[in-house]
């Protein structure tokens, strides 16, 4: 009976443990839309229908208002949707263009008329708004990873497009400083997964993680510089938050090649040109549905080839060597 007793308990620990790792995990990869349904006098209008439709997936939620007439839709993963909010006896609201990035919390006001007949109004033009948002954080969507140039092509080198943020050689190489903090302070994240420098049993902060993943899987990142929510935990510095692209109901894809060699590169900085220079770094990406509307699919490669031949800076030697003198046996050393 014991026996029986403590395998319950340890599954009933494992399973709450899971899902609260699994609850924290998607605070980092997601986000929230909410709002209050109100009719044009401001009262509110409890049990009307919200749908929240992702327009990638076809991906649908719905629930009713609250006796405030309040709707909150938590956990999205970010993308486009639109927002149908519907009751018998008034008009059928349509909010269209609603763009949910990494870690927002929208808040879309809605007000609905009285009609005794059913009518339909698409709104597009009206503004969101982040009523709970409290960090200094900026994100990169994907139409800017897209078409920003970067050599090497790491995602972690567009850290630097946001105010406060430079990188700086550190003891284990490069490292991110955010607003004047030691990397070794900052909070790295994929897809609410650790993403830092002790996976090598470094220190944390650093660009140094198990494998670098390409540009072409990153769908979006946000980059909290302070302020950060307690979602995050275990930081005084800056928090990076990335996550993956993910497959859609429509196939696409992406191939890139990036080709250099002495002709399209400077020379030394002692003028002398490189020789047998060739670097070519190439990859690409595809996803689509496995089961319309159910089960997708996202893959990405990418591969470096290149010759690293180097002349020496210098193959001659100039200047007088400086003698020194062995005090004891008063006799030149270098001599």
């Amino acid at each position: 009976m014991v026996k029986k007793l403590f395998c319950g308990a340890a599954v009933l620990a494992l399973c709450v443990f899971y899902s609260a790792a699994a609850w924290g995990q998607a605070q980092f990869t997601t986000g929230s839309v909410q709002g209050d349904v109100l009719d044009e006098k401001g009262g509110s209008v409890a049990g009307a229908s919200v749908e929240v439709k992702n327009l990638d997936t076809n991906y649908i939620r719905t629930e009713s208002t609250n006796t405030d007439g309040r709707f909150q839709f938590l956990n999205l993963a970010p993308g486009h949707y639109t927002l149908t909010i519907s009751k018998p006896g008034f008009t059928t609201i349509v909010q269209e263009k609603i763009n949910l990035t990494v870690g927002q919390n929208l808040s879309i006001p809605v007000t609905v008329k009285v009609s005794s007949v059913a009518q339909q109004i698409v709104v597009s033009d009206v503004p969101v708004i982040e009523v709970t948002k409290t960090e200094s954080s900026s994100t990169l969507d994907e139409a800017a990873i897209a078409t920003t140039p970067v050599l090497g092509r790491k995602f972690e080198d567009l850290l630097t497009l946001t105010p406060g943020v430079s990188i700086s050689q550190g003891p284990d190489g490069d490292e991110i400083n955010i607003n004047g903090q030691r990397g070794i302070f900052n909070n790295i994240s994929l897809d609410g997964g650790d993403y830092n420098n002790g996976f090598f049993g470094e220190q944390m902060g650093g660009q140094r993680a198990a494998v670098d993943i390409s540009l072409e899987a990153v769908k979006e990142f946000q980059i909290v510089a302070s302020g950060a929510n307690a979602e995050f935990g275990r930081t005084a510095g800056g928090v990076v938050n990335v996550i993956t692209k993910s497959g859609t109901n429509s196939f696409h894809g992406s191939g890139f090649e990036y080709f250099r060699n002495e002709a399209l590169t400077a020379a030394t900085s002692d003028g002398k040109p490189l020789d047998n220079f060739r670097r070519n770094q190439f990859g690409g990406s595809f996803g689509g549905p496995i089961k319309k509307d159910k089960l997708f699919f996202f893959a990405a490669t990418e591969g470096i080839r290149e010759d690293l031949s180097r002349k020496n800076l210098s193959t001659t030697l100039g200047g007088t060597p400086c003698p020194i003198t062995d005090p004891v046996f008063n006799s030149n050393i270098t001599d």
